[in-house]
């Protein structure tokens, strides 16, 4: 392998654990006789979108986003249709991309992904004006999201808390929407659109999703009984939600979720408002990415 340009870029607030290290790690477990490599920190939020263009426009090989699906989708917003190809070393709460692709959450094997694995080249979708590589949601989902935003402490446990307090009086609503030629009314506690399968932890909600086909994914949930819930989790985290009942799914490549108002919603996890129809589009085989 001949000799890369590589940017890390780090976000020292992804997830719980301490950042400080990884630098460490990155020029401790980096190939130097492959790789010729810098290391940046983010300051605020739309820094790494700054630093990712000035790594195109300086015709880095390799960009690698080091923190959650928030860093991911900034990162990767810079590198679409272009000849340089992203790397994750996941250190968020949810890392939804990172397990989809098979990359690991340990950051020494995810730093030997970037070393030796293979790029290839996925789906990405717009949203308006927005850019996502994971997921779209505007369901309980997106509820979450904007409380998690807002809360103290980042991690699982605290989304886990969340759900549990506002689960019983989340207010569902009817959605309609438009996928290719055929319209859907549905009442759905979650709605999720997505290029690939999961929010993170492993938590699947689009069991078949596929960031290479040129479909996005409709994931669709009726409101259910408290009692169906631990069930429906376990189907959550092994793979198997499309077994439920509650379930439905559908697919396409261009769709408007008819809004008007302020209507909550997340894209790759960071809370948004839509306050206008939403329009969601595919943009196949747009990004080259350095998986396992």
């Amino acid at each position: 392998m001949s000799n890369r340009k590589i940017r890390f870029i780090i976000n020292p607030k992804s997830g719980t654990g301490n950042k400080s290290k990884l630098p460490y790690l990155i020029e401790k477990f980096m190939n130097p006789a492959t790789s010729d490599s810098d290391i940046c920190f983010t300051q605020s939020a739309g820094h790494a979108v700054e630093l990712a263009n000035e790594a195109v426009a300086n015709h880095y090989d390799v960009v690698v986003a080091v923190g959650g699906d928030g860093s991911v989708n900034e990162t990767a917003s810079a590198l679409v249709n272009s000849n340089t190809s992203l790397g994750i070393i996941p250190t968020g709460s949810g890392n939804g991309l990172a397990r989809h692709l098979k990359i690991p959450v340990n950051a020494k094997k995810a730093i030997g992904i970037i070393n030796t694995g293979t790029t290839d080249v996925i789906d990405t979708l717009s949203v308006n004006d927005r850019f996502c590589v994971g997921t779209i949601g505007v369901g309980f989902d997106a509820h979450i999201a904007h409380l998690f935003s807002h809360a103290k402490k980042r991690g699982y446990s605290t989304y886990v808390k969340l759900v549990l307090a506002e689960f019983s009086t989340y207010k569902i609503r009817k959605f309609s929407i438009l996928v290719d030629e055929t319209h859907i009314e549905k009442n759905c506690f979650l709605l999720t659109f997505a290029n690939s399968s999961q929010f993170g932890n492993n938590a699947v909600i689009a069991p078949f999703a596929d960031v290479k086909d040129g479909l996005i994914e409709i994931s669709m949930m009726r409101k259910f009984p408290v009692f169906a819930a631990p069930g429906l989790i376990f189907r959550l985290m092994n793979n198997s939600i499309h077994r439920s009942d509650y379930f439905t799914s559908s697919r396409g490549r261009n769709i408007v979720l008819k809004n008007t108002g302020e209507l909550q919603g997340h894209i790759d996890g960071e809370p948004v408002i839509f306050t206008n129809n939403v329009t969601i589009n595919i943009k196949p085989l747009s990004l080259r990415v350095i998986v396992p």
